[in-house]
């Protein structure tokens, strides 16, 4: 029992450890912090054994160089904002051995997603009734008919 109250233990240090500890800036103290913040849509992800490259194109540059185009690199853990192709994003990054890094600490934040094509499968509803319409009518042609041939015929006597 021990044995297994220790394991659990580990597990979930194991798990807390992997998690990102950090304070969330506000945009304020983000933009003071950041090396480069702009808006820009995401135009190509590559992702390798090691790590995520985002490549956006910059709309608007709020703070540093505008060079029509930055490359955002993430190392896959969980710190890091991951971003999706077509996407817009104000991005709070900072340099880091050379390249820019977005963190979740930071205040990027989607900026506009673009709508997602919804698919509706228009069918008839299930027409079942149709097959009680049909048999109440033959059943009120064959009961006038039934009438018909009654007054019509003579009876037997």
């Amino acid at each position: 029992m021990k044995f297994i109250v220790s394991l659990f233990t580990i597990s979930v240090a194991a798990t807390v450890c992997f998690a990102c500890d950090c304070n969330t800036l506000s945009p304020s103290d983000s933009f003071k912090a950041a090396d480069l913040v702009f808006v820009g849509n995401v135009i190509k992800s590559d992702k390798s054994e090691s790590e995520v490259t985002t490549t956006f194109r910059m709309e608007q540059v709020l703070k540093g160089i505008d060079n029509g185009q930055v490359v955002i690199t993430g190392y896959m853990s969980d710190c890091d904002y991951s971003f999706y192709t077509g996407n817009a994003y104000i991005v709070y990054a900072r340099r880091s051995e050379g390249k820019f890094i977005a963190s979740i600490c930071m205040s990027t934040k989607l900026f506009y997603a673009p709508p997602q094509p919804t698919f509706i499968h228009y069918t008839s509803p299930p027409r079942l009734g149709y097959r009680a319409v049909v048999a109440g009518i033959v059943l009120f042609v064959a009961l006038g008919v039934g009438y018909l041939v009654g007054r019509v015929w003579p009876r037997a006597t």
